[in-house]
């Protein structure tokens, strides 16, 4: 059975863009250009993932994301956001968005998404450290298990819930490079591919050192071994 995709946004443009690609992968695609057409669609029928574009012509996206909630709770929820409306993706985060990625954005790097909103679907995410309330530190950077915030320097960084699982999975392990196969299934608790794995986790690293790096291709916290393998050290 094919995974269904529902895309809101009001550029017509990019609905068309969107659909194409994800119809290649083989998901089934429903549209919606504004609003109240995604409610209509939401309450008839059931969708895997959700793309919601936080800037639609009748209504804020953040209340989409809130009646997804209420009337779809298994649906992943992945936020279309251009940079002046960052601060409400990352609340849309906080009300249970799955992720969200910033306009323009890359083709793989959504279909990664994309794919990992429908796999944690099957599957708890394994808990990277059995002390809910653990803090981990490393050089300045600083993982709140239990609030689930993370600081450098006393400043807080807004991640993804991937995000941040996966840099709470190789902070728990310093010095051990985790392949991908193992960073994916430790963290949403499914075993992809070798080929989805290192996709899914290729996107989230790259997003990751553009959030925690001075100079991303200068990594000072995760560092990429041979093989598709990372690891953070703390020396």
């Amino acid at each position: 059975m094919s995974h269904r995709v529902l895309v809101i946004d009001d550029e017509k443009t990019l609905r068309h863009f969107l659909r194409l690609n994800l119809q290649e992968q083989g998901y089934e695609v429903a549209e919606a250009a504004d609003g109240q057409a995604a409610l209509n669609l939401i309450e008839q029928h059931h969708f895997d993932v959700a793309l919601v574009d936080l800037r639609l012509t009748d209504m804020d996206g953040l209340e989409i994301v809130r009646r997804l909630r209420q009337l779809a709770p298994t649906t992943s929820v992945i936020i279309l956001t251009a940079y002046a409306t960052l601060d409400s993706a990352v609340e849309a985060l906080r009300q249970g968005a799955h992720d969200y990625l910033t306009k323009p954005f890359d083709t793989s790097e959504l279909l990664a998404s994309v794919a990992d909103g429908i796999a944690r679907q099957s599957a708890e995410p394994t808990p990277p450290g059995k002390n809910s309330e653990a803090v981990l530190e490393i050089k300045g950077l600083r993982l709140n298990l239990g609030n689930r915030q993370v600081s450098r320097q006393g400043e807080v960084i807004n991640l993804t819930p991937t995000e941040f699982d996966i840099l709470a999975t190789l902070m728990a392990q310093p010095n051990i490079a985790l392949d991908s196969i193992t960073l994916i299934k430790h963290v949403r608790g499914y075993e992809a591919t070798e080929a989805d794995a290192r996709a899914i986790a290729r996107v989230h690293i790259h997003r990751l050192r553009h959030k925690l790096e001075t100079d991303p291709t200068h990594p000072q916290y995760i560092t990429t071994i041979a093989g598709g393998r990372y690891l953070i050290s703390p020396d």
